[in-house]
């Protein structure tokens, strides 16, 4: 994406028919099957070079010189893999075959169109690129590439050949193969008409990913249009100034200062607990895929008593995300859009989500109530929050400041005091120093605000680029 262009995700819900949901189901599992047959060449690469590494350990070398002195061994990409996978696909197998076993060593890609496989592939080296730069850039590590298991990983492809049909906006044309699948046309939930006004203004279509969520089939659309000057804040928004955002449990939000939602101004905003209020349904039916499940048998070889049940559990978790996202939403875009500047905090939500296990030598505590805990945070998402409200407020000419977390609901944003025990309850907030009461969340929502204001506790303010 160049300085003069931007990408904007448009995602739209299908309406297919039974038959195309066999194409869709069809089209995903090539795909899934395309990254893991790239994978397992990857990892046949990297098998070799550790067996050379090996080998120098046994004769005496540390690890890393091991490490360095172990002879290399290309590791296919792209266009490598898909050179070796066009001379095996035709090729069947040699002897007899089993029960029920087709000739062809790769059935699954006849008839898909081949875009499908080569971003699978390209999906697998972007994994393998991650896993082997993962020491030497920012953030966390990132574990090895895991092979897609049916009926575990997400259905989903990606393809270029994906257009709307302009006549109508309600249907979207997806590519076929030449002597295959030709090509179909699926229906939209809705008119699409978002995704026509950006192809209007000189938009295009780059990528389209098509995935299932639940029991729906939604379609993806990744246009880069010409980017126009940089947003500024309103004039009432300038006027609002700074806001500080504090995320919790209990409260799922809390501002320094009132949001207008729905001609009403409000400062704190109740977890609607969405997870927790889908587990009555949620444990009967897991409970239903646990007794109907046999042991040994694949996801495709279970009963069809176990499969409803599996869709069930699947339809309840898309539900409760649908949700999830509608809230998160609702209250990120009033944030960016009343305020010229949001503080909110650097929260490392990995750490806090830490099991308290332990070891067997060292067993944790309070485990149970720790998983619960856990739970509840994922269930807000404070990462998703933090991840609306940033880029958000590039579209809408608003700043965004990270400060640091630390002591904000024991401090007293009257006078600076800080002390453990001005936190009485869960809720009140009462000074030992100066007697200030309030609501613990909105006080510490105005802590996160004064330190926003002040340059040397903010973290990170990422400039705003182009649009």
């Amino acid at each position: 994406m160049s300085e003069t262009t931007t990408t904007i995700v448009v995602k739209e819900a299908l309406d297919p028919t039974p038959a195309q949901v066999v194409i869709l189901q069809r089209y995903a599992n090539a795909s899934r099957c395309s990254f893991n047959y790239a994978l397992g060449i990857k990892c046949d690469a990297q098998q070799r070079w550790g067996q050379g590494r090996d080998r120098l350990v046994a004769q005496g070398q540390t690890p890393a010189e091991a490490a360095r002195n172990a002879p290399k061994v290309k590791v296919p990409g792209q266009f490598d893999i898909q050179k070796i996978f066009l001379a095996e696909r035709d090729r069947p197998f040699v002897g007899p075959l089993l029960p029920g076993q087709e000739r062809y060593r790769f059935p699954w890609w006849k008839g898909v169109n081949a875009i499908v496989c080569q971003q699978a592939f390209r999906d697998a080296d972007a994994a393998f690129a991650n896993w082997k730069s993962s020491a030497r850039r920012k953030g966390g590590p990132v574990g090895f590439p895991r092979f897609k298991r049916p009926g575990r990983c997400r259905d989903s492809f990606r393809m270029v050949g994906i257009r709307l049909v302009e006549q109508d906006l309600r249907h979207v044309r997806i590519g076929g193969e030449r002597g295959g699948q030709p090509a179909f046309t699926v229906r939209l939930h809705r008119p699409g008409r978002r995704l026509a006004r950006l192809l209007a203004r000189g938009g295009e279509t780059k990528m389209v990913t098509i995935a299932r969520e639940g029991h729906r089939w939604f379609v993806a659309f990744n246009v880069r249009v010409p980017a126009g000057p940089a947003p500024r804040a309103s004039r009432r928004q300038r006027a609002a100034g700074t806001v500080g955002v504090d995320l919790g449990v209990k409260v799922f939000a809390a501002t320094s200062d009132p949001l207008l939602i729905n001609s009403k101004e409000t400062q704190l905003f109740e977890n609607p607990r969405l997870l927790e209020n889908a587990q009555r349904q949620l444990k009967r039916w897991q409970r239903r895929m646990a007794r109907r499940h046999v042991r040994g048998r694949r996801a495709d070889e279970q009963s069809n008593g176990w499969k409803e049940a599996r869709d069930q559990v699947a339809r309840l978790h898309a539900l409760v995300a649908a949700r999830r996202s509608s809230t998160q939403h609702l209250l990120t875009k009033r944030i960016v859009t009343q305020y010229d500047h949001v503080a909110i905090e650097d929260l490392r939500v990995k750490n806090m989500t830490a099991s308290a296990r332990g070891t067997k030598e060292k067993p944790g505590r309070n485990v149970r109530a720790k998983a619960g805990l856990n739970r509840s945070i994922l269930d807000v998402g404070f990462g998703e929050i933090r991840r609306q409200i940033e880029y958000k407020a590039r579209l809408y000419g608003t700043a965004v400041s990270v400060v640091d977390p630390a002591y904000t609901s024991q401090t007293c944003n009257r006078c600076g005091h800080v002390d453990a025990k001005n936190r009485r309850t869960r809720d009140l907030f009462t000074c030992t120093r100066c007697g200030h009461a309030t609501h613990a969340d909105i006080g510490a929502a105005i802590n996160i605000k004064n330190r926003a204001q002040r340059p040397t506790d903010i973290q990170e303010r990422p400039a705003d680029p182009p649009l």
